[in-house]
């Protein structure tokens, strides 16, 4: 699974600077879902969780990949008669549902016609789309118009689309984080595709601690922090419009589409990290609350429990940063 809805890197901290984990903790990484992941632990019994780890993503997968064909969300789209829901796909759906509700439609699994439509996720180089096109595609989308009923999903349209690529990142890392704790498991954390949950303390008996990106143009190598949070039995998630973008005729277009309108954003907030108890709640409301912008998503965040750390973006293009009492982000010299 691939996220659309903005995939921000995180660098870990513990103390200063980066360190391998000592002796104790165990560090697993690798490739995952169209990202990478990363998670570490302590495990007084210094078990390796690696083949375990492998059989969640599997399994996941095999639930909410649209890249998997044979997929239960990729059977739903393709209306195969004997597609049903499995357990995962029904507990995200219906996440999914209740932050739809909760934020006015701003969050929709339906949405991925625009997407593919504004040249985001699989088609790339389409010509921008007129707004008849866009009138049309806002046809098939719509949560309202699609309920799960005794594992079948129920369209109101076979052409309409479910895409969980907003969330599914978030509650793959719940589920990871769910297994290390059964597991007896009180340090970890646990990251894919810049999500993260983390839990008690690091290798050097510290709370962990997560570093945002700034939100410039960058890669990999030269990519710089704007502010740090601490971590401790909380999740993070964020999303921004600063990286992923279709350029037309000199004109950047970000990834996030306002399903009310059919259209790109184009307010200032750049990136909006969540703080929430579960990851998969951090990624959904990160979506919404970047495709609403700040002023709407600061009064839904303190109604849900949620914390918020806001970049934006000023006229001279100079950064504005907005945080929640409870986010407790220091900025980054």
């Amino acid at each position: 699974m691939s996220r659309f809805s903005g995939l921000i890197f995180l660098v870990f901290f513990s103390g200063i600077g980066c360190q391998a984990p000592r002796q104790g903790y165990t560090q697993l990484e690798g490739n995952a879902q169209g990202t990478t992941f990363r998670i570490v632990y302590d495990d007084a019994e210094s078990r390796d969780f690696s083949t375990a780890v492998d059989s969640i993503f599997h399994v996941m997968d095999r639930s909410m990949s649209l890249w998997d064909s044979t997929s239960v969300i990729s059977s739903f789209n393709a209306n195969r008669p004997a597609a049903r829901a499995d357990a995962h796909f029904t507990q995200v759906f219906s996440k999914a549902t209740e932050v739809s509700e909760q934020t006015d439609g701003y969050f929709d699994c339906t949405v991925g016609p625009l997407v593919k439509a504004w040249g985001f996720s699989f088609k790339k180089g389409l010509p921008e789309p007129d707004s008849q096109q866009v009138m049309q595609l806002q046809q098939q989308i719509g949560y309202k118009k699609m309920t799960l009923t005794e594992g079948k999903l129920v369209k109101e349209s076979p052409e309409m689309q479910v895409d969980f690529n907003a969330i599914a990142q978030g509650y793959t890392v719940d589920v990871l984080a769910d297994f290390l704790k059964a597991k007896g498991v009180q340090n970890y954390l646990v990251e894919v595709g810049g999500e993260v949950r983390a839990e008690g303390k690091n290798e050097r008996g510290e709370v962990w601690r997560v570093g945002i990106d700034k939100p410039i143009e960058s890669n990999e190598q030269n990519r710089s922090l704007q502010g740090v949070v601490a971590l401790n039995g909380r999740a993070l998630a964020t999303s921004g419009s600063y990286r992923k973008f279709v350029e037309r005729d000199g004109h950047k277009y970000s990834h996030a589409i306002d399903p009310h309108t059919g259209f790109p954003i184009t307010h200032s907030l750049l990136s909006i990290s969540v703080i929430a108890n579960d990851c998969m709640t951090a990624d959904a409301y990160a979506t919404a609350f970047l495709v609403m912008g700040l002023e709407k998503a600061i009064p839904l965040a303190k109604q849900n429990g949620l914390e918020l750390y806001g970049i934006l973006t000023e006229k001279d293009g100079t950064f504005r940063i907005y945080q929640s009492e409870g986010f407790g982000a220091e900025e980054v010299k």
